[in-house]
């Protein structure tokens, strides 16, 4: 299993139970933060918009990410992922130099958050961590020309495009995929239980 993630970045089980997803779960780490991903139109809060979510990195403490899928709308709300690896791996050394200098404001979720974090780090094991939400780049990030080619790829990438299914599971690297939805529409009744892990070894 962890190895089929590390291959590819993500994994996509379908037809899974509850029960089934509580043993994945337990086989890849220790859960830190749970949400409901459902459509409210008085919320102001992306994950529950109807919006589509351009590509991003959820909080840095989480290595994985789960949804699992009760319902799904019948028009849109497909899962769109990225892998951040590749598309780095196809700048110049000078960029990729930059892009390590720049920091990220923290999405702040625990007790302990920072005011920022690293776009790129490195864990003690060596491996490359992304960090990335389009609408959390400092001002003075923005037009860096390091940032714009790795945003221009982002574009010019073809995206893997996945509709989520009832007792469908998507699992990905946070710290390598970059995920986004599009827009939810038609009767918009999409409901997602998203769980945020910590590896075991972590």
């Amino acid at each position: 299993m962890i190895k089929k993630i590390s291959d590819n970045g993500f994994l996509h089980l379908t037809d899974q139970s509850e029960e089934q997803l509580n043993e994945l779960i337990n086989s890849l780490g220790h859960v830190i933060f749970t949400t409901d991903v459902v459509v409210k139109p008085e919320s102001k809060g992306m994950v529950t918009s109807s919006n589509g979510l351009d590509f991003h990195t959820d909080h840095h403490k989480a290595k994985y990410i789960i949804w699992y899928c009760y319902k799904q709308t019948d028009l849109g709300g497909d899962s769109i992922l990225m892998d951040a690896e590749k598309i780095y791996q196809q700048l110049s050394e000078d960029s990729k130099q930059q892009l390590k200098s720049i920091e990220l404001f923290e999405h702040k979720i625990f007790p302990d958050d920072k005011e920022s974090y690293p776009f790129v780090a490195t864990d003690e094991k060596g491996n490359r961590k992304f960090y990335y939400s389009f609408w959390l780049v400092r001002n003075e990030d923005k037009q860096n020309p390091a940032m714009l080619e790795f945003q221009r790829l982002i574009k010019q990438t073809e995206p893997i495009k996945l509709s989520l299914k009832e007792r469908d599971i998507l699992i990905v690297d946070n710290h390598r995929i970059f995920h986004g939805r599009t827009p939810i529409e038609g009767s918009k009744d999409r409901f997602l239980k998203r769980f945020w892990l910590t590896a075991h070894n972590s």
